[in-house]
């Protein structure tokens, strides 16, 4: 049995409540393996207190990233982009570079990283998991598109998604460039799609913050992941 533990939910926003506090991040347990996936400003614990095996990073943006602004030191590898290390004010000591498309081991997880677009300075990965056997899940935390669906979401059990918006368009453009993030309907649309029937939105906006129970009535079988909780694989 696996675990998928929500450190934290909510987006870069300065609204928050008892549920959402702390910036979106999880730690998967597999085994006696822990992968922590982002470790963004706003933190509840420790990373001595997490203790993960290895940290995944999915871009360089503060409520992901803490070496954006802070120089931030441990021994534990953290795995990011060459674009992610390039950007951040600060590096980890120990980290490790991973490429898009490229499958890696971590304990008992194998990890693919890939592309997602969202934002234009900071480019961004996803991470497609094989928890065990035919069990895979898909993290993309902030997310305008995934660019190629197909290959991504094919057989996927778990989605978990970027809710920083419900119905507000806060996906933007530049020339032919789009970023920003987007709506959980077109997310839920993408899922319909490729028959993935277990979705969980996390990093969480203003406006599902405000409309949480709202969200939750008109899709009852969608959760909204909240701090500290925990689903079981």
């Amino acid at each position: 049995m696996a675990k998928v533990i929500f450190l934290g939910t909510k987006g870069e926003i300065e609204e928050e409540n008892t549920r959402h506090h702390y910036h979106s991040s999880v730690v998967i347990e597999n085994q006696s393996f822990k992968l922590l996936i982002d470790y963004g400003r706003i933190h509840r614990s420790g990373l001595e207190e997490i203790k993960p095996d290895a940290v995944l990073i999915t871009h360089a943006h503060p409520d992901h990233y803490i070496w954006l602004e802070e120089d931030f030191t441990i021994k534990i590898p953290v795995y990011l982009t060459e674009e992610t290390l390039r950007y951040g004010k600060y590096k980890p000591v120990n980290y490790k570079i991973i490429l898009p498309d490229q499958r890696y081991n971590f304990g008992p997880l194998e990890i693919t990283p890939y592309r997602v677009l969202h934002s234009l300075r900071c480019p961004a990965v996803g991470f497609k998991i094989k928890i065990f056997g035919d069990f895979y899940m898909v993290y993309n935390p902030d997310v305008v598109d995934i660019l190629e669906k197909n290959k991504v979401l094919t057989g996927v059990s778990l989605y978990i998604g970027d809710g920083s918006s419900w119905k507000t368009n806060l996906v933007r453009r530049r020339g032919d460039q789009f970023f920003g993030h987007a709506r959980m309907v077109t997310q839920l649309n993408w899922c319909k799609k490729y028959k993935i029937k277990n979705i969980v939105f996390s990093h969480l906006g203003k406006e599902l913050l405000e409309k949480e129970i709202e969200f939750l009535n008109q899709f009852p079988g969608i959760k909204l992941a909240y701090d500290d909780m925990e689903i079981l694989i």
